[in-house]
Order: structure tokens, then sequence, then C-alpha cells
């Protein structure tokens, strides 16, 4: 017989005993590979969503609260050679059934017919007029089908930023009654999305040049897609740059027939210094600064609203002023006087602070030559093309009743003529902003050419400058997919017991039928083989039953996928949030999978072997233990006594001296006791086995019988003490967010709602005169915040991201709020707010985020450095000072008001509000609030809400990981029936002489009930009380959302449910044994 026919007969002869070890290894073999098929699934859905929401765009040209010639797109694409689209992005919102149903925060997206290239669809191709393409998810949120209409609502853009000194707030949105052409799928580009993230917008699709027209632009976009897969972004971004006019960057050249000079102005009113800088090389140029003054004061005297302006004259002092003969006659003042400027500062969020200044009268001019310069005052919807001053829409207060018959007969003849005139250098001390210094550059006539203005513009102004940015957004979505959350790992280590299980399940089988053949080797053994052949033998075997059995596991290891991404898309949907999962096998996983389950059981094969034939032949014909070594035992003792008085000594310290009591500590104490009861087990059984029987005694038996087979009896043990530490440990870990919410300290920071806008709110919600305005009645305190768009850095994000929304926040309004995690050393812990306008060396910025975010939606730690680009084109690095508890802040990184706005000077108004009101009238003010800023698309909720939406991601992976833990359970207990089934079965001799002897059958199966309930009481009860040493803080902290009965009754179902298959399968024993027979046999 050869050695092959050999083995394969002892697998043949074997079966019913080798398919029960090959189903324990095609378990773990599920588990492994399935929790691998589970990442590569995921890693690969959110792959796919990158090409749903980009389509065919590889790489974004944008800017942020700027606008360029929608032509700038055609012209890159003529000279690049590739797939180009202009888009227009805004935010907006969308409302149906008379407003009965209400969206916020839908992406609106201004697109032409080249749209239709990146989206690879034909539906995008001449919609018109009021046409409008929305996505999935929008028409199912608002119940709309292909031909339904609804009112669109969208945040008005403007050429000029909100904040900017005397611009017009009245009009902050514009809407227009839409109707809906077609519905965009996630193959249509229904996804559209530019940040990195697998969770679709809500999506509507306009003509370009309607959305032009409802912004009154011209041919206007922010964005450029682009299609081209062959070049990097340094690339494109030159090519850019060629392109790139001065035109794209807002300005205009205009002759000034009064001073036959040339004037540059910027559509932005403001002018960026750095573009000022690439002018100064023209001969005879000069910047001018104009500004609106609320007064001209003299000896009590008053001219009301003047625009005050600079003159290139180097003989101007610093408190010198030049002023018109309108002035002097309507003052009554003359050379050498003294004359006083009223005028606003305007701050963030239009805060207006009245100031003065005073000059001396150098000079009365008349009103004529450089002096009756009407196009000094620059462009200002609602201020120049008013009629009469009563129609002025200046952006600050305008008390109507000063303005008298002469200033408007002014304002008739000569418009925005300024009155008054100061010197370049203390106009910008007075007027200079974020926005920018300077109104317009004069350049003498003779001075200028076109060439050299376009040429000084090219060399000079980059689009990067002017925070126009090329993005690789492809490839960076596509690492954003690959670098997310590890599902593989997340799965196996969510599975972690459940893999244990099935690989102690199939160590115990395979031992078990090792041990029923012991005689059989001994045999073999005395017969002369020698215990290398009888070694290699049961390998070869052993190696067979490992390779069906993990061939067999890839099978349902599919399977299990399938099951458990019905549960992600249903049950478990909060952790993915995303309908476009897809499973996806790959051979290589798959044979990976089989490899390292195969490796793992061969392994377990080979310890289960090299433990049976440590035993001697004699031994092995007797199925004894074989005695433990006296160093074993030694290092055993001193481990379990090592264990447990370090986890007594680490919980008396955490109660009673520290004044803090921290998880890891106590989950570490809970660990160690585990270890040390689990040795305390294993010394009581041998102690027991070694111990001379004085009297016999039923309970005496129990023991004995118990501490016989030290393997069986431990391997129950250990078993039900993990599972249950597991199981209790995690349903224990549930937070109850309510409790507490209420404190300054807590994730709320005591703020009672969290608000979002889609159109910013431009002034300060603490304002109580604008409250009057808007008719706000409730009392509150709002903190607001600037927000610089960013991807998504929370938990509710599977991809890993590197640049955040930003939040500028001001730290005296959250001093003594939140709890910090983490933070630097040097940070004063009584503030860690204040540490954020503390500058840091290298124009560093200090930064605070959630430490979820920074240890798992960002890969850092405190005091590594976050770069984004500000909007000047300039690399910005913000420094991690700070990791908040979990809060209401979470994906979000903040700064303080004063850096967002030197980096992000257009940024206007406030996007995200936390509002501060007694819980008594928290409902009223809510509705007030909701009611007033409805047009805003303003987004509130609760911020204890908030906190439970992030905390639903932890409560949904606990739920996965009870989940799994029950079926680690359930094969604990096919174990214990495993492990009891073969005990009956081996001790039949030790049976059936204690029926001779006069136990009934009743006795019997009675005494195999108590001697392995006793074991199952042991495991369940070492495992409850180390989870709840290890979960002791949740028990005492008012936060907990389990109770102690909860985990009792959890417990309790495990001990139920092992004491019924004990009983179950004691009693069948006997009556039908030929079936234990047949299944272990």
């Amino acid at each position: 017989m050869t050695r092959f026919k050999l083995v394969f007969n002892s697998f043949i002869h074997y079966f019913k005993a080798n398919l029960l070890v090959a189903i324990g290894v095609a378990i773990s073999t599920a588990v492994l590979t399935g929790g691998l098929i589970i990442g590569d699934s995921v890693t690969f859905s959110l792959e796919q969503s990158a090409f749903y929401r980009l389509g065919s765009t590889t790489h974004l040209v944008s800017t942020v609260d700027r606008y360029f010639r929608s032509e700038l797109a055609g012209e890159l694409a003529a000279k690049g050679g590739f797939e180009v689209t202009p888009a227009l992005i805004l935010e907006g919102m969308a409302v149906a059934d008379g407003g009965e149903e209400r969206v916020n925060k839908v992406q609106i997206t201004g697109i032409d017919d080249r749209f239709e290239k990146i989206a690879e669809s034909p539906i995008y191709l001449k919609l018109d007029g009021s046409e409008v393409i929305i996505s999935t998810n929008l028409a199912e949120r608002l119940g709309l089908k292909k031909g339904d209409s609804f009112l669109a609502r969208i945040k008005k853009a403007s050429l000029i930023p909100l904040n900017a000194p005397f611009v017009s707030d009245d009009e902050t949105s514009v809407s227009f009654q839409a109707t809906v052409k077609a519905i965009a799928d996630q193959h249509t580009l229904g996804f559209f999305n530019l940040k990195n993230s697998q969770t679709a917008p809500y999506n509507l699709f306009l003509s370009l040049s309607k959305l032009n027209e409802l912004m009154k632009f011209e041919g206007k976009a922010n964005h450029i897609l682009v299609s081209a897969t062959q070049l990097n972004n340094q690339q494109i971004s030159n090519l850019l740059s060629e392109c790139f006019t001065a035109e794209d960057a807002g300005l205009k050249v205009r002759e000034i027939p009064l001073t036959h000079e040339m004037e540059i102005t910027s559509e932005r009113v403001f002018i960026d210094d750095q573009i000022v800088k690439a002018f100064e090389p023209f001969r005879e140029s000069h910047p001018v600064l104009t500004y609106f003054a609320n007064s001209l004061q003299y000896n009590g005297k008053s001219t009301p609203y003047s625009f005050v302006s600079t003159i290139d004259d180097i003989n101007l002092k610093d408190n010198d002023i030049i002023i018109n003969d309108w002035v002097a006659s309507d003052l009554q003042v003359k050379v050498g006087d003294s004359l006083t400027i009223k005028y606003y500062e305007i701050g963030p969020l239009r805060q207006l602070i009245e100031k003065g200044s005073q000059f001396v009268v150098k000079a009365v001019v008349p009103i004529e030559g450089k002096y009756a310069d009407k196009d000094l005052m620059p462009f200002l919807p609602g201020m120049s093309d008013a009629g009469n001053c009563r129609d002025w829409e200046a952006g600050v207060p305008i008390k109507l009743d000063a303005i008298r018959d002469k200033d408007e007969a002014y304002w008739k003849q000569y418009k925005g003529t300024p009155k008054a005139f100061i010197s370049l250098k203390r106009a910008h001390q007075l007027w200079a902003n974020r926005f920018g210094n300077y109104t317009a550059i004069r350049i003498g006539d003779n001075a200028f050419s076109d060439k050299e203005y376009r040429s000084l513009f090219s060399n000079s102004i980059k689009p990067a400058n002017l925070g126009v940015m090329v993005t690789a957004v492809r490839d960076n979505g596509l690492k954003a997919a690959r670098n997310g959350v590890d599902f593989s790992q997340l799965f196996l280590g969510l599975s972690f017991f459940l893999l244990v299980a099935a690989l102690i399940l199939t160590a115990l089988l395979f031992l078990l039928n090792l041990e029923s053949r012991q005689s059989q080797m001994g045999t073999l053994l005395m017969l002369g083989f020698t215990t290398s052949q009888i070694r290699r033998f049961l390998l070869y075997e052993g190696a067979i039953v490992a390779f069906v059995g993990s061939l067999f596991g890839l099978f349902i290891a599919v399977v299990y996928t399938k099951i458990i991404f019905i549960a992600l898309n249903s049950l478990w949907w909060a952790v993915v949030r995303t309908s476009v999962l897809e499973i996806d096998i790959r051979t290589t996983t798959l044979i990976t999978g089989l490899i390292i389950s195969m490796l793992i059981s061969i392994l377990t094969i080979i310890y289960s072997v090299s433990k049976s034939f440590k035993r001697q032949a004699v031994e092995l014909q007797r199925q004894q233990d074989q005695p433990q070594k006296p160093l074993v035992t030694m290092i055993k003792k001193w481990l379990m006594f090592g264990s447990l008085v370090a986890a007594i000594g680490l919980v008396v310290f955490q109660l009673l001296i520290s004044k803090q009591q921290g998880a890891a500590l106590f989950f570490l104490s809970g660990g160690l006791l585990l270890m040390g009861l689990l040795l305390l087990a294993d010394y009581s059984f041998r102690q027991n086995r070694n111990k001379v029987v004085e009297d016999f005694s039923v309970r005496e038996l129990n023991r004995r019988n118990r501490s016989q087979n030290l393997g069986r009896s431990l391997t129950v043990v250990i078993l039900f003490a993990l599972g249950t530490f597991l199981v209790v440990s995690t349903g224990a870990n549930r937070q109850d967010l309510l409790s507490g919410a209420s404190e300054k300290t807590s994730g709320t920071g005591g703020f009672q709602f969290f608000a979002e806008t889609s159109i910013p709110v431009l002034y300060s919600l603490n304002d109580k005169d604008r409250r009057l305005n808007e008719g706000i009645t409730s009392e509150f305190s709002a903190a607001q915040f600037s927000k610089m768009d960013g991807d998504d850095a929370s938990c509710l994000n599977l991809n890993r991201v590197s640049n955040p929304a930003i939040l500028g926040a001001d730290p005296e309004m959250l001093k003594g709020r939140f709890s910090f995690a983490t933070n630097s050393p040097e940070i004063n812990t009584d503030n860690v707010w204040k540490a954020l306008i503390e500058p840091l060396s290298d124009g560093v910025i200090p930064a605070i985020a959630d430490q979820t975010v920074i240890q798992w939606g960002l890969g850092l730690n405190i005091g590594d450095t976050l770069k984004y680009r500000n909007e000047p084109g300039d690399t910005l690095r913000l420094k991690l000072i700070a990791g908040l508890s979990p809060s209401v802040f979470q994906g979000y990184v903040l700064i303080s008001n004063a850096n967002f706005l030197k980096n992000f000077p257009t940024s206007s108004g406030s996007n995200i509000f936390l509002i501060d009101v007694p819980k008594d009238k928290a409902k009223t003010t809510g509705e007030e609030l909701q009611s007033v800023f409805r047009d805003y698309g303003w987004e509130m909720t609760t911020s204890v809400q908030r906190l439970m939406d992030f905390n639903s991601i932890t409560n949904t992976y606990l739920s996965i990981f009870l989940a799994l833990g029950a079926l680690g359970l359930i094969l604990g207990t096919v174990g214990l029936a495993v492990v009891l089934a073969r005990t009956i079965l081996e001790r039949k001799k030790e049976i059936a002489l204690m029926q001779s002897l006069g136990f009934t059958r009743k006795q019997v199966v009675g005494l195999l009930i108590r001697e392995y309930i006793t074991l199952l009481v042991w495991g369940i009860l070492i495992g409850f009380i180390s989870a709840v040493i290890a979960v002791l803080p949740n028990f005492l902290t008012p936060g907990s959302d389990v109770s102690f009965m909860t985990v009792l009754l959890i417990v309790l179902a495990i001990l139920a449910n092992g004491i019924i298959w004990i009983a179950a399968l004691s009693w069948f024993g006997f009556r039908k044994k030929s079936l234990i027979i047949d299944l272990t046999i």
C-alpha cells in the first residue's frame, strides 16, 4: 500500500470526524476571507463612487469667492487639446408642494453642452430656460418626476465680496421656478460631487447662461472640469497661466476723459495688493483709495455722506485735507481750520464702529479739473446707479432725515465726486481692509500701453496668487478611497471572537479526533512504527482536511460577504452612508484567504499532533494527560498572582486615589483580571486532580471528572469566558448623550442648537438692532463661525481626507466650553481656546479639532501640521495644538477668526451657528429662528442630536461586534456540544460501571449536566466579572445607556443557551447513542 493510499483510506475511514474538522476550518476560512472580501469591496465601492461623482473629470480648476470668464475653459481646451467644461457651482435649496417639502444644501451647478462629455450622458444637452436636471435623491426627497415644477432658491453670488464695505446685503438669494427635464442617477453623474465623500449630495443642474442671468453676471464661471488623463497638475497649471488674463482677475481698463489718464479698476471694488504691485513698473502710475464718509464736521456743523479720495500730491502731509468750495461753503470752513471726518470701520459680520479722524484744511478748491472727477467714486451696486440719495443701498445705515435738499442737488449734479482729498498714506492707515487697499490704479495716458499692461499682469500674477487652483481630483479621490477606513481590518477586528471561536472549535475537533485515535497510535508505536512516520501520516491527512475545509470556506465567505453587505445597506447603513456598495471578489483575495486559512489550520494540526506525541506509548494506550512540568507550573502561578494583584491594585488606585478615572486603565484591569482568573481555574483543576479523595460523594465525583481532562474543561471555560467578556464589555459601551448634555464641558458646549445655512448670514445674531429688523423677539446668544469649504473629516466619511473644512471661531465665545482629550504640553489648560490667538513661529497658525478627526479622519497626532492654500495662493500651515473630546465640531478644524479672515479675506458671513438658549425657551426660539431664516436654507438640529448622529457610527460598530460575537458564542456552544458528546462516548465504560452499581440513567445524566454547567458557569462568571471591571467607568458615569440589569440579562441569555444544550445532549446522548457515535467518530 502506497503512502498516499494509506492517507486517503484513513481520510475516508474517519470521514465523519474529518468532516467536522473541515467544517471548523471552513468557518474560520469564511470569517477570514470574508473580512478580506468586505475590505476589497468597500475600497472598490469607494473608488467607483469617485468615478460616479466625477465622471471623466481628472482635474479641476476652481476658485473661492471669485469668478472668471467661462470662455477661459475653451481657451484652455484649445491650448491643451483635452475636454473641458466650465461650471458655475453655487449652493441653494429646493422647495416643492407649496413649501411643505424642502431640501436645504442643494448643489446648484450651471453647465453648458460640454458637460455631456464629462458626464458621458446626452441628457445634459440643450438645457434651456427653466429646465433642470435633478439627482435621484433630490427627486425622491421632494417626490418629483419628469415634467414636474418646483421652486429653487439659490445663494446670490456677487462679484464683490458680500462683507466688503458699502456692499448692499438686501438680496442674498434669488429664486426661480424650475421644471424637471430629467432625473440623473449614479451612472449619469447624478452623484456629481467634487469633495471626497461617498455620500451623494442633492444635485440640481441648469444651463450656465440661465444661472448667469439669475446672478446678473455675464459669462462667468467658478470651476472648470478638465478631462486630461495624460497631464499632471503642473502641466495644466502652466497652461492655465498662459490663458489667464486680467479680465479673469476681474480687472477693467478705461480712459478718464477729465484727466487724460487710464484707470485700472476691479469688479470686486477693492484691488488686491499683488495686483497693485504688478503694475508699479508703469511710469506715472499711482493707486487711488476712495471711501464713503458718514460726515464731514466743523464747529457743530455737518455735511452728511460724502466720498473722500486720495490725491497724488507729494506736498500733502498726513493730517492735511483739501476740500472743495461746496463743502467750505456748507461748513463755513477755511484754510487752517480743523475738520473731522466721521466714518464706519466695518468689521467681521458687518459690525460697524464709527470712528473719527481730524485734519487741517490745507486748501479749498473749486469743483473743476481733477477735483471734479466723478470716476474717483468706485462702482458700488445700489449706490452708483441710484437716482437720488434716498435710493442708496450702501450696506450701512443711512439716516435719511440727515440728507438735505442741497445734498440731493449735489448728487444730481456731481454724483459721487469726492468732496475732500487726503494723502494716500493717511487714507491707507484709515481705510485699508482685508478685501484690498485701493479702489483704482491711475496711469498717465502717454505711459500706458495695452501690451505692457497684459505683459505685466501675466508675468507677475499667476492664477494661484488669486486663489485659482488646479487640483487632481480623480487621483485625490482614488487616494482618499484607498487610504480610507480599512474594512478588512475593521471586520476582522469586529469578527475577532468569531474567528477565534472557529479556530478553537477546529483545534478542539481535531484534538478530539486524535484522542479517539490515541489507542491506535499507541499500538502502532508498540508495533515498531516510528514517531516521525506516524506524525507525517497524521499531518498529511490533516493537510487534506485543511485544504478541503478551506476550499469549502471560500464559498461560505462569498455568502457571508453578501449577508454582511445586505446588513450594511440596511441595518448597518449608518456606517457606510451610501447606496452604491458593490461586492468585489478578487482571485488574489480568494487565494490569499485560502493560503492563510490553510496555514493557520495546518499550524493548529501540527500543534495538536505535537501535543499528542509528547506522550509516551503507554500513556497513549491509557489515554492519560501528560503531567505539567514544574517550571511551567511555577510560571503559571506567578502570572496568576501577578495578574490578580495588578488588576486589583489598578482598580483600587482608580477608585480611591486617582482624580480621573481612565477608561483605558480600567480595561487593562479587566484584561488582567480575565487572565488571572483563567489561570486560577487551571490551577484549581490541577489541584483537584492531585487531591487525595477522603470521602466519596456526587460533589467530589463531579470535581474529579472536571479535573480528569484538563484540556476539555479549560477549553469550555476559556471559550465562554472570552465570549462573555467581549459581548458584555461591548454591550456596556453604548453612551447616552442626553445625560449631562446641558453642561458647558460636554460635547454640546452647553449650546442647545447647532445650525447650518446654505446662504451665509452676513451680520451678528447677537446684534439686538438687527434682531429687531428681522423680527426676532427671542432671547438667546449665538456663536457664529466663518467656513472655508473642505472635505468632511467626520466619522460619517469613509475616505481619508487631508483638507477638512476650516471654521473661524471667536475664542472668547467658547471660553469654558467643551472639554479636551489631548493638548500640546505648552498650552494653558485653564483656557485652551485662548491658544488659538497666540502666534506660533514661522507663520504657523494654531488649530483645534476633534480628537476623533485628528486620529481617524486625518491619521495625525497633536503637534502635526495640515497644509492648505489660502486665497493669495500661499501655503497655509495649521498646527494641531489640541484635540476635543467628542463634540459637535467633528469634521471641522477650528482656527481663530482673525487668522481665518487674514487668510480668506473675501469670506462673507457665517454658515455655522451654535445657539445658547434656556431649555424652557428652546422650542419657541428654535421655531422662530427656523421661520426667520427659512430662505437662508437654515437647517437646525439640537446639539445632542448632532452628537447622537456621530455616535450612531460607534453604536453601529458595537452592534456589528455584538452580532458577530453572538455568532462566536453559538460556535462556542457547538464546541461545548462536541466536548460533551465526545465525553459521553469515551466515558461509556465509566457510565456502564455506574449503572451496574445502581445509578439510574437520570442520576448519570444529572451528574453530566452538573459537571458541564459548572464549567459553563465558571467561564461566564470569569468573563462577566472581568468585563464589569473593564467597563466600570460606564456604570459609574451618568452617561451610560446600558443598565446593569441589561448586561445581566445578556449574561443570563448566554447561560440559558448553554444549559439547554447541555441538558439536551446529556439526555439524548443515552437514548440515541448511535446518533452521538455517528456525529463524533
